[in-house]
C-alpha cells in the first residue's frame, strides 16, 4: 500500500512543472499597478491646487504701518473649489493657526455676493475668492472690528 502511494507522488511530482512565465507575468502586472498608483499620487501632488482648495493667508499691517497678528485668508483653487470649499478650507485654516491657549482670537467671515456660488469653471481665470475672513488675536482686535465693519465678529 505504501508503494501505491509513493508511485502517486511520484507520479503528481513529474506533471508538476515550474510556470515561469505565468509567475512573470503576475509581478509584472503587479509593478504595473503599483506604477499607476504612484504616478497618480504625484500627478496629484503636482496639480493640488487644481483638485483641491488652498488657502492663501496675507498679512494685514496696521494704517502706522506696524505688523499685527491680523490676516486676510481666503481659498483658490480648481473647479471643486466652490463657496462651500472655501468656507471649509478658510475654517479649517483658522482652527489650525490660531491656539486660543495662548491668546484669544477675534475672526469674521465676509461673503462677496457678486461671486456665484460655482465659480470656477474649466479653462476660465478662477476670479476673485467667494469668501474671505480677517483674522486676529485679541491685541489686535479694534483692526478686526474695522476691517470686520458690517460683518458678525465671533471671538474665541
Amino acid at each position: 500500500m505504501s508503494e501505491k502511494i509513493a508511485e502517486k507522488i511520484e507520479k503528481v511530482h513529474e506533471k508538476r512543472k515550474p510556470r515561469f512565465k505565468a509567475l512573470f507575468q503576475y509581478v509584472f502586472i503587479s509593478l504595473l499597478l503599483i506604477a499607476a498608483v504612484e504616478y497618480f499620487k504625484y500627478s496629484t501632488r503636482i496639480h493640488y491646487e487644481w483638485f483641491h482648495c488652498t488657502a492663501v493667508k496675507q498679512p494685514f499691517n496696521q494704517n502706522d504701518g506696524s505688523i499685527s497678528s491680523v490676516n486676510k485668508i481666503f481659498a483658490v483653487g480648481g473647479p471643486s473649489c466652490d463657496k462651500r470649499g472655501e468656507l471649509k478650507i478658510i475654517m479649517k485654516r483658522i482652527t489650525r493657526d490660531y491656539e486660543p491657549n495662548d491668546e484669544n482670537y477675534s475672526f469674521c467671515i465676509v461673503e462677496n455676493e457678486n461671486v456665484a456660488s460655482i465659480h470656477y469653471p474649466l479653462g476660465e481665470d478662477k476670479g476673485k475668492p467667494g469668501y474671505h475672513a480677517f483674522v486676529g488675536y485679541d491685541h489686535d482686535k479694534e483692526l478686526v472690528e474695522d476691517l470686520c465693519k458690517d460683518s458678525t465678529i465671533y471671538h474665541l
